[in-house]
């Protein structure tokens, strides 16, 4: 049945509109306010308030950057960043996997593909921007890439010398079609890019969502052609000569959080203009996703393509949309920032009033008679000034006291208001508090602000990083048509590399975030006095349940050394000594004319799982 494009594309407008609108009717409003009070940006005072204090002191920044440490150092502190724990279907399944690698394999490929992308870097951003935006957005998807690339390569032949040919080896320039990406791929969408389904109250259950791109020309037509080559829809044909004369009008929403503190880019199309090279022009694509479908609008005007949604393993928009506070039944969260508003708005206030007052002070406001012949530069404050005046009577000056002590604890205050409104007290930050303290209320402002903050940690694992995990274990099962060589964790040598096959990879797994559940910050010292317990006691005990590798590994990671493993012997190693020593022992007895054996038992440790 073939699909009206006119109708599609008014209905598809249509829909965009009504999402924009409602967006921009309230949502956009925080998110700018955010930004501005992230980077610490005020309004230039007009001309009649010339001279005062109008500073913007950055609390905001440090109560986030607190909070995004502590989520950074708790979810990425440790690789795997993500653990996945095979499903089994019923009993008999559940035997055969406990004798396979399956759940270290789809580990191992996974972080693998966080290392690629950069899920550092991408993380940070999103994290910061879930802090002071209404919502933080990643978009997952799989990104096929080809490019023809120079390489140098071994080119043998043979040359003949004399009446022999000898063979001779040269490297040699080589441009060849290289595959430069063929994996997940995961991008942070801008809070301005995205429009949700007014009507939805999260991702799963919004009827449909916008995402806009920018690309060139060249690289919609390669979307293009990729898509037809896919079939799973139509593409149309474009007007591109029409649709660059639309591209003007579309450009200001590039720069839409920018403009408002006053950095607004270059939009023009700069030397690419209509008679010269279509490399340059930029168009923006909106893509529309709902679960069973895409489409593409090309500078809101023109349908490019609609069909199915390609990623039919997971059925989802590939999208992973988190926040700092849920509201009930709303889309959008309340951002960390806007809680703290109008405290960062009373601070500002309270610190550029002091700082106009001490101005004041040292620079007294005069009262002149009219017609007093006074040179006003004399009445300047400097070091021994001194006004000429024909009557004591033609200059008094105005009296101005100093601010307080109390204006100094009305900021005291602020600031523990946004510690308390946030569960960021001092100790947590890494700074004095204003006050001493003893060790038992700093334990308890700890464990108090730790149990909130755990509650947040929970929170984000499953909106952000379970997510993630399911959307990029769907792609691989249903993209990874090729084999893999992937590194296992908690092994080394070459015994640590597999090659997989794709239907490895198949079923259902349970993705645990590996972080711990607690603030590391707040909790490392305890922790690493319980692991420093537990290894006493598993020592004395010899408790075979007990890897000793792994604990040992955990404890070495308390002290913040990187690359663990280039400072653990493996479990193989010790194995080898162990058996080493036992070998020696009986030999050196048996040359000392005894054959019996040692009396003290020689206790190997427990391999690790897999050996």
């Amino acid at each position: 049945m073939a699909i009206d494009r006119d109708r599609l594309t008014t209905e598809l407008r249509a829909k965009f509109e009504w999402a924009d609108s409602w967006r921009r009717s309230y949502y956009d409003e925080i998110a700018i306010q955010g930004y501005k009070n992230y980077i610490g940006f005020k309004e230039a005072l007009p001309p009649d308030k010339a001279g005062r204090s109008n500073l913007f002191i950055p609390r905001t920044y440090e109560q986030l950057d607190a909070i995004r440490a502590r989520l950074m150092k708790t979810f990425f502190s440790t690789r795997p960043y993500i653990d996945m724990i095979p499903m089994p279907q019923n009993l008999a399944e559940a035997q055969a996997l406990l004798n396979t690698e399956k759940g270290e394999i789809a580990t191992a490929l996974l972080d693998q593909q966080f290392e690629k992308n950069q899920v550092f870097v991408k993380m940070y951003e999103f994290i910061t921007t879930l802090l002071f935006m209404p919502a933080a957005i990643l978009a997952v998807g799989w990104r096929y890439e080809q490019r023809e690339m120079f390489t140098r390569e071994l080119v043998t032949g043979s040359i003949q010398i004399g009446e022999n040919m000898m063979p001779v080896a040269d490297l040699q320039k080589v441009k060849k079609l290289v595959t430069v990406w063929d994996d997940n791929e995961i991008v942070n969408v801008d809070y301005f890019d995205f429009w949700p389904d007014p009507r939805g109250t999260d991702i799963d259950n919004c009827r449909f969502v916008f995402q806009r791109e920018w690309v060139t020309e060249d690289e919609l037509i390669q979307k293009l052609e990729l898509l037809r080559e896919i079939g799973a829809g139509t593409v149309y044909d474009l007007d591109f000569q029409t649709l660059r004369g639309t591209s003007a009008d579309r450009e200001e929403g590039r720069w839409e959080r920018m403009r408002e503190v006053g950095n607004t880019p270059e939009t023009g199309e700069g030397i690419f203009d209509e008679d010269m090279d279509k490399t340059g022009h930029m168009y923006e694509l909106l893509h529309y996703w709902e679960d069973g479908a895409h489409g593409i609008l090309v500078n809101a005007k023109e349908l490019a393509y609609f069909g199915d949604n390609p990623y039919w393993k997971h059925g989802k928009k590939p999208f992973v949309v988190a926040g700092w506070e849920p509201l009930p039944r709303e889309f959008y969260f309340l951002p960390a920032a806007r809680i703290i508003e109008h405290l960062q708005a009373e601070l500002n206030t309270q610190r550029n009033q002091r700082i106009d007052n001490v101005s004041f002070v040292l620079n007294r406001m005069w009262k002149v008679r009219n017609g007093a012949e006074i040179d006003e530069s004399e009445l300047i404050s400097r070091p021994h000034g001194i006004v000429h005046v024909n009557s004591m009577d033609d200059v008094m000056d105005f009296p101005m006291q100093d601010v307080t002590a109390s204006a100094y604890r009305d900021e005291e205050i602020i600031k523990q208001d946004m510690e308390n409104a946030l569960g960021v007290p001092a100790v947590v930050r890494g700074v004095n508090p204003d006050k001493r303290e003893t060790a038992t209320e700093v334990v308890t402002k700890n464990s108090n602000a730790g149990i909130r903050f755990d509650v947040k940690i929970m929170l984000f694992e499953w909106l952000g990083l379970k997510r993630l995990a399911y959307l990029m274990d769907c792609n691989n099962q249903q993209f990874l048509t090729d084999r893999r060589l992937v590194k296992l964790f908690g092994k080394e040598g070459v015994d640590a590399w597999r090659e997989i096959e794709p239907y490895q990879l198949l079923g259902e797994y349970d993705y645990r975030p590996a972080g711990s559940s607690n603030d590391p910050a707040a909790n490392k010292e305890i922790r690493r006095q319980q692991l420093t317990q537990v290894m006493e006691v598993v020592a004395k005990t010899q408790n075979p349940y007990i890897d000793m590798y792994e604990l040992t590994k955990l404890w070495i990671e308390t002290f913040d050394i990187r690359n663990v493993e280039k400072f653990l012997k493996t479990p193989e190693q010790i194995q080898q000594e162990q058996l080493q020593k036992m070998l020696q022992s009986i030999s050196s007895q048996q040359q000392g004319g005894t054959t019996e054996m040692p009396t003290s038992p020689v206790v190997l440790p427990p391999a690790a799982p897999g050996v």
